[in-house]
């Protein structure tokens, strides 16, 4: 359900006329700032939806993404390298400039969460201390700013801990989406036996797939935690954890549009204790225009009309604070980001490591076809959850521990759970960075991603002597050969690593309970910065037959020198020939 399909109406566009006629209400019955926020919202969660096969060529699904300056200008230091698509982030970067942060009150998902939670959850926890309590606290967000600033300029990528847009992406992707799917089907629990009944077929069999993703839990709780920080002040993380807010503060400090107040101001406070983010002095004449996220509250309250936004001259601002970070805590926050960046690369789980025998690295770390070398890879890829999102098999899952502290939810494949779809190269395509490149499906059926490796004492052929083919038969790619020895009564299955992409089709298959008995190992990936996977592949001599393409008859088996031979004659322990098919799945033959 909901994978993108071309044929028809796409649920996510009724949902986003829906939201989009509800923000237009909003907009004329509350105000402009609301209707702008749900409209924000609709598009955000509806783009998200498309994020599948088939949304990609007419929905900019990264455009979120694509407009946010800290993620862009941090991934391109990062990687060493200018990506196009990024720099439109640059146009919010001036508008930031020219009217302050009014990106943080009308766009940014997370805000809009936020003050969803403020309106509709209850009170706060302190709501007397929501001007002054934790002022201290307001440097940590251009500290964290620096932190990351300073780890990207050593190639380290901080984004998924810190950046707002990508932290709204993945709890939309990993906690939202399959939240919303498990009360559908609830609902559809109780809605099949009215179709039933009344004879609507469709709706009697309707099923909806559920995916599943690691981390889910602890994304949920992560997610708790901010909510509760703003139920103890309005907006804890703009306030005082935002690096995303403090690039837009910086940028929107001397911007010429921000609030003004006439001198019939009697002083009452109101609007001091209306700003959600205390951007507002004692007796209300003085804004920080850092912190000012130009939501308007403060002219809707004032009971004399005193207070109005307009574009006015710099100099109006002189007495206005600025942001204050003293220079020893620049010094501290920009080394410390350059050492997070240095000792993530000590960590024995580090990429490279690699030379370590196990259990000191994780030799079953398979990344996405596409997927740039891995320190490419890593210092480009920003967590964000899309991949995940969009992954028609739910195989792309949340890497925790396999890479250590710098590969920490960097997308891995978990082909045990689900293989890699053939006809399907939708992940590159909406990576927002180019952490995976966006390559055509022959391309991509070139790309590969590993090999496959029998283990032995697993394998019902290798271990008990009972004969299996099912790896054989669902592999796309022919890859799978059988041999004969002296020890053994039944094909044993092989694998030719000229022939094997690492698709995991047949780790995804394997009868074996728990773990497969064939498994995907990076051995022999090809990852590519630039240039065509077709060409590298056949230079290499890799040999990869279109999935679906017609396969030999049989077992195919190999001699002790390799060399193929056609199907032998049954053993004593096969069964013989009587025309009738077995009872039991495809692939498996029962004993004697």
């Amino acid at each position: 359900m909901g994978t993108g399909s071309d044929a028809g109406l796409h649920p996510a566009f009724v949902f986003f006329v829906l939201g989009t006629l509800l923000a237009a209400w909003l907009t004329f019955k509350v105000s402009l700032r609301r209707g702008l926020q749900v409209f924000s919202a609709t598009l955000f969660l509806s783009l998200l939806w498309l994020a599948s096969f088939g949304g990609r060529a007419l929905w900019p699904v990264d455009f979120f993404l694509f407009s946010d300056p800290f993620l862009a200008l941090l991934t391109m230091l990062a990687g060493r390298v200018v990506v196009p698509l990024l720099l439109v982030s640059l146009l919010f970067l001036l508008l930031a400039a020219v009217m302050g942060r009014v990106f943080c009150s009308h766009v940014c998902p997370l805000g809009a969460l936020f003050d969803l939670s403020d309106r509709y959850l209850g009170k706060r926890l302190n709501p007397k201390d929501n001007r002054e309590k934790y002022r201290r606290a307001r440097p940590t967000k251009y500290a964290l700013l620096l932190i990351a600033a300073g780890a990207a300029a050593c190639g380290f990528s901080w984004l998924g801990l810190m950046d707002p847009l990508v932290m709204a992406t993945r709890f939309a992707a990993t906690v939202f989406y399959p939240a919303a799917l498990v009360l559908g089907d609830v609902a559809l629990s109780v809605l099949r036996p009215l179709g039933a009944a009344v004879g609507w077929v469709e709706l009697a069999y309707l099923e909806l797939i559920l995916p599943a993703f690691a981390g889910a839990l602890l994304f949920s709780l992560l997610l708790v935690v901010l909510l509760l920080l703003s139920r103890m002040q309005t907006r804890f993380w703009c306030r005082h954890l935002c690096p995303l807010g403090g690039l837009l503060g910086l940028a929107g400090h001397f911007a010429p549009y921000r609030r003004r107040v006439a001198e019939s101001c009697t002083g009452c406070n109101r609007c001091v204790r209306e700003c959600p983010t205390g951007a507002i002095h004692e007796g209300g004449k003085i804004t920080d225009r850092a912190e000012c996220i130009v939501c308007l509250r403060c002219v809707k309250v004032c009971p004399e009309k005193s207070v109005r936004f307009s574009f006015v001259r710099r100099d109006a601002a002189l007495d206005q604070p600025g942001p204050r970070l003293r220079r020893r805590g620049f010094v501290a926050a920009v080394a410390g980001g350059a050492g997070s960046a240095v000792l993530s690369r000590a960590d024995l789980l580090h990429p490279s490591k690699s030379f370590l025998p196990l259990p000191y690295r994780e030799g079953r770390l398979i990344r996405p076809p596409g997927a740039l070398p891995e320190p490419e890879f890593l210092s480009r890829c920003v967590r964000c959850g899309e991949c995940l999102r969009a992954c028609l098999t739910n195989t792309l899952q949340a890497d925790w521990h396999r890479a250590g502290l710098e590969g920490l939810w960097a997308p891995h494949l978990d082909l045990r759970h689900a293989a890699c779809e053939q006809t399907c190269a939708v992940c590159g395509h909406v990576c927002p960075t180019g952490a995976i490149r966006p390559l055509p499906l022959v391309e991509k059926q070139h790309a590969k991603i590993g090999t496959a490796v029998v283990v032995r004492d697993r394998c019902l052929a290798w271990a008990q002597d009972r004969r299996c083919q099912i790896c054989d038969e669902q592999c796309p790619y022919n890859a799978i050969f059988f041999r004969r020895d002296a020890e053994h009564h039944v094909g044993l299955p092989v694998v030719d690593p000229s022939r094997c992409n690492g698709c995991g089709q047949c780790e995804d298959k394997c009868p074996v309970l728990g773990e497969s008995a064939i498994v995907v190992t990076p051995q022999g990936e090809l990852r590519l910065s630039s240039g065509s996977y077709v060409a590298e592949a056949r230079r290499l001599g890799l040999v990869f037959a279109a999935p679906g393409s017609v396969r030999d008859e049989g077992e195919t088996y190999l001699d002790h020198a390799g060399d193929t031979q056609g199907s032998p004659p049954p053993s004593p322990k096969d069964p013989p020939p009587t025309g009738e098919k077995p009872s039991l799945p495809p692939g498996i033959i029962p004993e004697p």
